[in-house]
């Protein structure tokens, strides 16, 4: 059975509010955009300490930022996995090395465009790598159907590595079930949006199945 990520972006008027009344989902996913890696900006910071002090629902921190370092100690206490963007000129290495020390899971997200061949030599060193099916930056983007082929390529590696494999950005119930070897879905408009929240987290949840 699938998990599920409901996600959400660290906007300035943000509300616990919005999670109301969810329930079975397995993590929250919070989008943090600079206005610079991503043309939106979306950096309220105070979201991750808001969400630590109601939920016990593990928090991923997606950063779609140029610089990660600048955002490691402000949030980490309150965070349970760190995905920083691949595409960041970075020294991922190290950015590693700073997660691990405070004993926190870290991942990375990578573009439509990265192909799975460049992220292999990583692959021992993080949990997760979250697949973006949209281009970053905004919600309610059509979903790419090529994220289909990325899951099933990095799913051979797991084989071999310790990895869980998370896909973002237009996640429906019709593609979810294309998506036979992701761990985690991770989907904010289509839970959010909907008349029944939990009964889509629910078929999300099953959507591995092969009914």
């Amino acid at each position: 059975m699938k998990k599920v990520a409901v996600s959400i972006h660290a906007t300035e008027n943000f509300t616990t509010d919005i999670l109301k009344g969810l329930e079975s989902y397995d993590y929250i996913h919070v989008d943090v955009m600079d206005g610079k890696f991503v043309n939106n900006t979306n950096n309220n910071l105070n979201v991750f300490k808001a969400l630590k002090k109601i939920y016990k629902t593990p928090i991923i921190a997606h950063l779609m930022v140029i610089n990660p370092f600048d955002y490691i100690k402000k949030i980490i206490k309150f965070i349970d996995i760190f995905l920083f963007h691949f595409e960041t000129n970075n020294d991922k290495a190290n950015i590693i090395k700073e997660i691990r020390n405070e004993n926190k899971k870290v991942g990375f997200a990578i573009n439509p465009e990265t192909h799975i061949s460049e992220i292999i030599s990583y692959l021992e060193k993080i949990d997760l790598v979250l697949i973006m099916s949209v281009n970053p930056g905004w919600s309610g983007q059509k979903f790419i159907p090529e994220t289909v082929n990325k899951v099933n390529q990095l799913a051979e590696y797991k084989k071999n590595y310790n990895f869980l494999i998370d896909v973002d950005g237009g996640i429906n119930l019709t593609n979810a079930k294309l998506l036979k070897k992701t761990d985690i879905l991770s989907s904010s408009s289509t839970i959010l949006h909907a008349k029944n929240p939990n009964k889509i987290i629910k078929l999300f949840k099953e959507s591995d199945s092969n009914d």
